[in-house]
């Protein structure tokens, strides 16, 4: 009987440890499976916070496209605007230089009416000189002279002036008109004829030794001229 009672309370005792062992397998199980969540609540974080900072990325490279995209445009603008103001700014230029060229172009135009009226002017009074019509001619003369003082045919016109006063046998006035040409333009294709003309002027005041000084200067200064021969043979006639 009590080997009866000890083998029953051994199977007790066996069950019993059996039961706890099972309870602390079961424990460990919920604690793994607890860890095992932990981690994937962890990794699912993770995930979200991946996801997240995913979104705000993509948002940010939206939000920078956009800005991209309207800086292009804004560029696209600039563009234009500089294009359209480098065109008004050539047709600008274009049409300044037109008027330039135009303005020049009517000076030169003016200008060359203006000499071709002194011209014809001059040779209307060179004209009157050769006519006979000195005191007419003297007046053209002068008139052309004072409007023209800068003329390169100031000394044609102050020559036939002298022509001129000779006839009218105004020897001071000729003998000032042909002293222009001699003392200002000695280069001049007039200047032989001009100290011809003093020399005329010097005789017929009666000053032959003047006369004869102007006609040896014509021909020791203008060898080759037409008027040294000329002026050769009036030196004979003045001795």
């Amino acid at each position: 009987m009590k080997r009866l009672v000890a083998l029953i309370a051994l199977a007790f005792a066996t069950q019993a440890h059996a039961g706890l062992f099972d309870d602390n397998v079961a424990r460990q199980q919920v604690q793994d499976l607890q860890q095992d969540n932990a981690k994937q609540n962890t990794r699912l974080n993770q995930l979200e916070a991946s996801n997240r900072q995913m979104l705000n990325l993509l948002g940010q490279i939206d939000a920078l496209k956009q800005e991209i995209a309207n800086l292009r445009g804004q560029v696209e603008v600039l563009q234009f605007n500089q294009d359209q103001a480098s065109k008004q700014q050539k047709d600008l230029f274009t049409d300044l230089d037109t008027r330039v060229r135009n303005i020049e172009q009517a000076k030169q135009q003016q200008k060359a009416a203006a000499q071709e009226a002194n011209q014809q002017s001059l040779e209307d009074a060179i004209k009157l000189s050769q006519a006979g019509k000195h005191k007419d001619a003297v007046g053209a003369l002068k008139q052309f002279i004072t409007a023209n003082p800068a003329d390169p045919n100031v000394p044609t016109a102050q020559y036939w002036m002298g022509n001129s006063y000779t006839a009218l046998k105004d020897y001071k006035n000729a003998r000032f008109a042909y002293a222009e040409i001699v003392n200002k333009a000695p280069d001049n294709a007039l200047a032989p004829d001009a100290l011809f003309g003093l020399a005329i002027c010097a005789n017929a005041q009666g000053n032959k030794k003047e006369a004869r000084g102007f006609l040896l200067q014509l021909v020791e200064k203008y060898p080759q001229s037409e008027k040294a021969a000329t002026a050769k043979k009036a030196l004979l006639s003045v001795n």
